[in-house]
């Protein structure tokens, strides 16, 4: 075979070997962020069942204060306990909101309220650490 010809059959052999690893990268990262974004539905979710059982126990606390007002006779604890349920709700909403944030690729600076990159060290527009 002619060296030129064997020659472009290399160069030919060695460029479709990049397009083949840039498209297993493009593929990797596409599928990353599919399940990232499967993760953050998961999450938020999570997040409106909780604060619709919130908007529940509100209601609920609402209705008791009414009644307490009427003049009708309750449990000594059961507002307590209801707000103790609050308490445990709004915490575990905390912590699937600190979930959510984690799987985003921005945070946003304390100081100036900048977007930055998560994996940036300091904030492109005030300089603050982040």
């Amino acid at each position: 075979m002619d060296h030129n010809v064997s020659m472009l059959l290399e160069k030919i052999k060695a460029v479709a070997e990049q397009t083949r690893a840039g498209a297993v990268r493009a593929a990797d990262r596409a599928g990353k962020r599919a399940g990232e974004m499967a993760q953050a539905t998961r999450l938020n979710l999570q997040i409106f069942d909780r604060n619709t059982e919130c908007d529940v126990l509100y209601k609920e606390i609402g209705k008791i204060i009414y009644d307490i007002h009427q003049g009708a006779q309750t449990e000594e604890d059961v507002i307590e306990r209801k707000l103790t349920q609050l308490d445990a709700l709004h915490s575990e909403i905390d912590g699937l909101r600190d979930e959510l944030s984690a799987l985003k690729t921005v945070c946003i600076c304390p100081r100036c309220g900048r977007q930055c990159s998560r994996d940036d060290a300091y904030c492109a527009g005030c300089g603050s650490p982040l």
